[in-house]
């Protein structure tokens, strides 16, 4: 009896060293897993995002036009003499200088005509009106002995209505007309520079024969220049009229102040972005210039400056949820800098994936690694 209770309690102490000894393989093998996928599972640095205030440069680029441009057309058929100075590509001419001159002797003539038959028909209501507008018959008088063939004709005098239906009937209203718009059109024939300026492109060389509607050429002025350039919508509200703006060029040296003169009010729709038309000035400005235009200490609310290479696609981040859980974000960025993106639609406290080149699925299981 004896002998069968101890072979009993061999048995059982048997069994529970077994049970003991294959619980500590399970464990130990069980450790090892974990070890071995935690390993397994990618290290990614992260950055705990924390939102600021951000003073940005808005940055503008854009092509120079003139403020002031004239394309010149010819009103009037005639050869093409010569102006102040030969009318070709490059000329400067000041404001009021003969650039075209046509041939206008048959005009002038015409215009001598006209003339000396109005002269003649003022001469010839005189003894009427001593008669029987006494009142205005001095006014008359002097209006006769001031008109002459080698200048413009002046202005009649004022009449009553009685004596105005006198000269309708005498035609003098209608010489007079045919006067003024024989002198218009002789004025046609002579274009001048509207403003101080040069030649952008000259189309007529010295003899050609000009007909009406031809384009003779353009004319722009040396002074004032308009530049337009676009910015991204989130800085709409940061714009303002008169708002200054230092421009620098890649090929000239130097610095210019402009400032914004007109904002517009579209969004365009493939960029986003709306465009601004600044004003500048500087001698040694060109047309078709392109320029590059800083507006500084511009406030960006809400935003991160992050390096460039964590934004991919123009438009997302990787981010680290509930500490291993790799998701792909999106955000809006304000702008693009040298090494660096300013971007919004982040929450503080979230974690930002720091890794120029991620090799992994939204979704991935990993193991955030603060810097």
């Amino acid at each position: 009896m004896n002998s069968k209770l101890i072979r009993n309690i061999v048995v059982a102490l048997a069994i529970l060293a077994i049970g003991i000894f294959v619980k500590g393989k399970l464990s130990a093998m069980s450790t090892k897993e974990e070890i071995r996928e935690d390993r397994i599972r990618p290290r990614v640095k992260v950055i705990e995002v924390a939102n600021d205030t951000i003073a940005l440069p808005i940055t503008v680029y854009g092509k120079l036009s003139a403020t002031e441009r004239v394309d010149l057309l010819a009103e009037v058929s005639g050869t093409f003499l010569d102006g102040d100075a030969p009318f070709l590509e490059g000329v400067a001419f000041r404001k009021g200088q003969i650039m075209l001159q046509l041939d206008n002797a048959e005009a002038q003539a015409n215009v001598m005509g006209l003339k000396g038959s109005f002269i003649n028909s003022v001469l010839a209501i005189l003894p009427d009106l001593n008669a029987d507008y006494p009142e205005a018959y001095a006014a008359w008088e002097a209006y006769y002995d001031a008109l002459s063939l080698n200048s413009s004709l002046v202005p009649m005098p004022k009449t009553a209505t009685k004596l105005e239906k006198f000269l309708i009937a005498r035609g003098i209203p209608t010489a007079y007309y045919q006067v003024k718009s024989a002198e218009e059109r002789l004025e046609k024939f002579c274009i001048r520079a509207p403003f101080d300026g040069v030649v952008a492109q000259a189309s007529v060389k010295k003899g050609n024969l000009v007909s009406p509607g031809r384009a003779l050429g353009s004319f722009v002025g040396s002074g004032g220049f308009e530049l337009k350039g676009a910015v991204t919508l989130s800085y709409a509200d940061e714009l303002k009229l008169g708002q200054s703006i230092t421009f620098t060029s890649p090929d000239r040296k130097g610095t210019w102040k402009g400032q914004i003169d007109r904002i517009s009010p579209v969004v365009d729709d493939a960029s986003q972005n709306i465009n601004l038309i600044a004003s500048l000035r500087g001698d040694d400005l060109k047309e078709g210039m392109y320029l590059t235009g800083t507006i500084a200490n511009v406030e960006v609310y809400d935003a991160l400056r992050v390096p460039a290479y964590v934004v991919f696609d123009n438009e997302y981040v990787y981010t680290v949820e509930s500490d291993s859980l790799l998701a792909k974000t999106a955000v809006e960025v304000v702008e693009w800098l040298d090494e660096s993106i300013v971007i919004k639609g982040l929450k503080n406290g979230q974690l930002l994936a720091d890794a120029p080149t991620l090799k992994a699925a939204s979704g991935t299981i990993v193991v955030a690694v603060k810097n």
